[in-house]
């Protein structure tokens, strides 16, 4: 037996570290994002079994069950379509409004300093 103690360089160090924390992050994230962290670390390795894949689980929206790849009535995307053109003009008039806003603002402060 040696009496020195096993010398460890700062790259091994860093190394050791990164395999710990690299899969921690990876999983966090992916709960942030709202998936299965776990659950994609085991499909990345091909560990045990895959879950089902979101192309074949349904989906409810709005009360109805649709499949992800099946296309929802063309009726509720023709009134999401126009509510977002609503509140597009809306917002635009809004913006112009405040450009006028400060404008006027812009000139006050002029006229101030004279």
């Amino acid at each position: 037996m040696s009496k020195r103690p096993i010398r460890v360089t700062g790259f091994t160090r860093f190394f050791i570290v990164m395999l710990l924390i690299a899969p921690l992050a990876y999983i966090g994230a992916s709960y942030y994002n709202g998936q299965d962290g776990i659950q994609n670390l085991k499909n990345l390795l091909k560990i045990g079994k895959k879950s089902e894949s979101t192309a074949t689980s349904p989906t409810s929206t709005e009360g109805q069950t649709l499949r992800v790849n099946e296309a929802p009535p063309s009726d509720a995307l023709k009134e999401e379509l126009e509510f977002k053109k609503k509140r597009i003009d809306e917002l635009y008039l809004e913006n112009e409004a405040l450009k006028r806003k400060l404008e006027s603002a812009e000139k006050a402060i002029e006229e101030s300093k004279k």
